[in-house]
């Protein structure tokens, strides 16, 4: 999504983009080539390569955190443990060819200088929010579901995103539960099935209109992942009015300041009362005009040309 809006945007800016997910590509031609995340670096490894031995400059997005604590703190197969540092090598090749990086936020770019010792140029361009996010109606969401006033959770059920954690924090509140997206990791998803007896309604996915009303018809928005940067759903239930409480792992206390309610991903007391307390505080409305004022996709297109224009006057 990322990419797709960044595209949209630099488009009404006068940027001719074209939009490339084959390594087939040819990159003759082309002033700049723009490649989107070092955390599933492998595609980007060899977009990047490609782009380096045509001699075109490299812009990069990083969307990166360090995964360590996750892998650490889960059960996972071996080999993905392995594979994660492994991949490490891989991420400073790219690094290496960038001419300059776009981290989310400065917590990030910070996190890439302190993990790959890198002297990379870079240029923070937050993660955005489309402002119709805000015209969510909760009415036709009651409509279909028959549901109002829920904790919900917006993004792909599997271990990073710790939705099975959300659950068991939330038993014995009272507090209904609606999990929306797909099922990334099929084991855990039974479990989180299983273990939300009858509490938690599962939605595979929705379009963005009807998140929008989904967002709109919650009482709390909660992402108790094990890093976000900082969450495109924190966002756009921020744009609905939305409160929201979330892991503070990755960027995004510097993303919502006091506005959130923040929790530990591995401790369930602590994510219940991020809960709590955002159903108390009620800080929708105030969330809603921080991020429509400071995090729409006009100002990541402003701030990713400037970035661009960095590059092409060198």
């Amino acid at each position: 999504m990322q990419m797709v809006y960044t595209k949209r945007y630099l488009s009404r800016l006068g940027v001719e983009v074209d939009m490339s997910t084959v390594y087939s590509q040819d990159y003759k031609g082309y002033d700049l080539v723009h490649l989107f995340n070092l955390t599933r670096v492998v595609e980007t490894y060899a977009y990047s390569y490609k782009a380096y031995e045509q001699g075109i400059p490299i812009v990069l997005s990083t969307i990166y955190w360090d995964n360590s604590d996750y892998y650490m703190n889960n059960e996972l197969p071996d080999w993905k443990r392995k594979a994660w540092h492994q991949q490490n090598m891989l991420r400073k090749i790219v690094l290496s060819k960038a001419s300059i990086l776009l981290p989310n936020s400065q917590s990030e770019a910070e996190k890439l200088i302190e993990n790959f010792e890198t002297e990379k140029p870079y240029h923070v361009v937050p993660n955005c929010v489309d402002r119709r996010f805000s015209l969510g109606d909760k009415d036709r969401f009651y409509k279909e579901h028959g549901l109002a006033d829920f904790a919900l959770c917006v993004g792909r059920i599997s271990p990073r995103k710790n939705q099975l954690a959300l659950i068991e924090a939330l038993e014995g509140t009272g507090i209904k539960l609606v999990l929306i997206g797909p099922v990334n990791d099929r084991k855990y998803g039974e479990r989180c099935k299983k273990a939300g007896k009858g509490n938690v309604v599962f939605i595979p996915g929705q379009s963005s209109a009807q998140l929008r009303d989904s967002y709109a018809a919650a009482a709390i928005h909660v992402l108790p992942s094990w890093f976000e940067t900082p969450g495109l759903s924190n966002l756009e239930a921020a744009a609905a009015a939305c409160p929201i409480a979330t892991t503070e792992y990755g960027c995004t206390q510097e993303y919502f300041g006091e506005l959130a309610c923040y929790c530990l991903p591995d401790d369930i007391d602590s994510i219940r009362q991020s809960i709590l307390q955002g159903l108390e505080n009620k800080n929708g409305k105030k969330l809603q005009e921080h991020v429509l004022s400071n995090y729409t996709w006009e100002r990541a297109a402003g701030d990713t040309l400037t970035a661009y224009k960095k590059v092409l006057e060198q």
